[in-house]
């Protein structure tokens, strides 16, 4: 297309976007048609009107690469031709500019933004000092309003997946600015969350409430318990979640009118009227249903009465007659999670899943790739290999350790096994998973060639982290979804393996629950077959009309 054929006013948002397309001269019909087609579907994708949509290039292909396809119900061509057009329009309509330099900032702010002395306080800051500039508002002119007005265009006019985030860090770098560099403007800016706060600290009770529950807790830690206490222990996570259950419905019990000091124990708190009256506090949060919190919440509160306080038993067949009623059925899959598997219905996504750990794999060993970053592939090939193969929980697969989870036999030829002993394990059962030759071979070149490169010989660490012992979980879990969102388009977490690796089994062979139990390390076929009731309904559906299918062409007459 000849240069003469551009726009000159550059579009403020998609709306704008659309109808510069419309107006540029000689713009054949077919190429003013797919363009306006792809703007409207960019739309659609994201789910907000054209007139609310930024047309802010950068960001607005990146949050439509982040869009899984077959969620959005377009095929991965159909998303890539969508960028491509969406580029192409940017460009006929000089909305694109070199680099990141989107708006120029006036010589004022520049000043200013050269004495900042941290590059990620200035990568932080450039947005509103960018606004400011395009308005016209100079450092000595910035009020809170002014600031106000930005924050509201960053909520509802960006296009940043999280802008609460995003103002979070902007007001940490503006208010350390104003501390180091000179002439800074003197505004403090605010972070205000809007998730409504109703938890009090510790300190605005009596000591005694505290005491007493870290006893409580301290007793269900230990492994010697009275008869008539649960015989196993609770873990560190779990224990932590009870003390802020306990503080939380205190804290509800306060903001429904009761005094502070008049809460001076766990007897105050499960109390039946007082009871009702903080669990009435959570449902009216929710809109007045239930909840797996709240229903967690009561069951809690109701252990402690009746093993702890010693409630009556008149009072305990009380609570017992409400935790039932806020219960929650869990039967199946959350339908966020039936979602996601849904994408493996397509064979090519299928195939591309199964087949990334090795694929990852020959990338790393391609040359290609800097070393430091072909380890970190090779890392990501033996943790999707483990998931795909040995379906453990998150905690159990950073916690594998060189000497004593990795197992090889001896006389096994290169074997290898992965052991996970019970009391690592969530539900107390012993994880022993032989691996498959390809897979043992897979994380033999890992183990020899890559890893080495990543830690030291005293760490041992499967996955070895920048300091001793494991990377975070949160580390491995983000790397994992970045990687298959890059090479397979789909999003999946690495809890969601355990459900993938059901799905693939129960596709081929339906209703073989028992198997599945085994594989995943559950206590009970009966409890397995509850919580994945009807993943397997289509596979299970396609054998049942195979059969009938093939009776009604013996049996019926041309």
């Amino acid at each position: 297309m000849a240069p003469h054929d551009t726009l000159q006013a550059p579009a403020g948002t998609l709306a704008d976007l659309l109808d510069a397309i419309g107006r540029i001269p000689r713009l054949t019909q077919r190429h003013r048609r797919d363009m306006a087609s792809a703007i409207r579907a960019a739309a659609r994708i994201l789910g907000r009107p054209l007139a609310s949509i930024t047309a802010d290039p950068r960001l607005l292909l990146r949050r439509l690469r982040e869009v899984v396809p077959k969620t959005a119900g377009i095929s991965r061509k159909r998303a890539k031709n969508i960028r491509w057009l969406l580029r192409v329009a940017f460009q006929l309509t000089q909305t694109m500019r070199p680099g990141r330099q989107l708006q120029p900032l006036s010589l004022s702010w520049q000043a200013l933004y050269d004495g900042i002395p941290n590059d990620s306080r200035k990568m932080r800051l450039l947005r509103p000092l960018r606004y400011f500039s395009e308005r016209g508002i100079g450092p000595e002119m910035v009020t809170s309003e002014h600031a106000g007005a930005f924050l509201k265009t960053l909520r509802e006019g960006s296009l940043l997946k999280d802008p609460e985030t995003a103002w979070r860090e902007i007001v940490f770098a503006w208010n350390r600015c104003l501390q180091e560099v000179p002439g800074w403007p003197y505004l403090t800016l605010y972070f205000v969350s809007r998730q409504i706060k109703y938890s009090l600290p510790w300190t605005a009770f009596p000591s005694s409430l505290k005491a007493e529950v870290d006893r409580y807790l301290e007793r269900l830690s230990s492994v010697e318990f009275a008869d008539d206490v649960p015989i196993r222990p609770i873990r560190e996570a779990t224990r932590h979640l009870r003390e802020r259950q306990f503080r939380f419905f205190a804290s509800a019990l306060v903001l429904r009118g009761r005094e502070p000091a008049a809460i001076r124990g766990i007897a105050d708190l499960v109390v039946l009227d007082a009871y009702k009256e903080g669990l009435r506090f959570f449902l009216e949060r929710q809109g007045g249903s239930s909840s797996r919190t709240i229903e967690d919440l009561a069951l809690c509160l109701r252990t402690a009465a009746k093993h702890w306080v010693k409630a009556s038993a008149s009072t305990v067949d009380s609570m017992n007659a409400i935790v039932r009623a806020l219960s929650i059925k869990r039967w199946g899959m959350t339908a966020k999670n039936r979602e996601r598997l849904r994408t493996l219905e397509d064979p090519a996504v299928r195939h591309a899943l199964v087949s990334l750990p090795p694929r990852l794999m020959r990338m790393a060993e391609s040359g290609k790739l800097h070393p430091k970053r072909a380890a970190f592939m090779a890392q990501y090939a033996v943790a999707l290999e483990i998931l795909l193969m040995a379906p453990m929980r998150m905690r159990n697969l950073i916690s594998l350790d060189l000497d004593h989870h990795v197992v090889r036999p001896a006389r096994s030829d290169g074997a290898l096994h992965i052991i996970i002993p019970g009391q690592e394990v969530k539900n107390r059962r012993e994880l022993d998973y032989p691996l498959p030759e390809e897979s043992a071979a897979l994380i033999g070149r890992y183990l020899e060639q890559f890893r080495p490169l990543l830690a030291s010989p005293a760490n041992r660490a499967l996955f070895p982290g920048a300091a001793a012992g494991p990377k975070t979980d949160r580390t491995l879990a983000r790397q994992i979804i970045r990687t298959v969102f890059r090479y397979v388009a789909v999003r999946v977490n690495p809890h969601l393996f355990r459900h993938i690796a059901v799905k693939l089994h129960l596709d081929r062979h339906p209703g073989e629950h028992a198997v599945v139990t085994h594989a995943l390390g559950n206590r009970s076929v009966d409890m397995t077959a509850l919580h994945y009731a009807g993943l397997e309904t289509a596979a299970a559906v396609r054998y049942f009309d195979e059969t009938i299918l093939s009776l009604c062409r013996r049996n019926r007459k041309p």
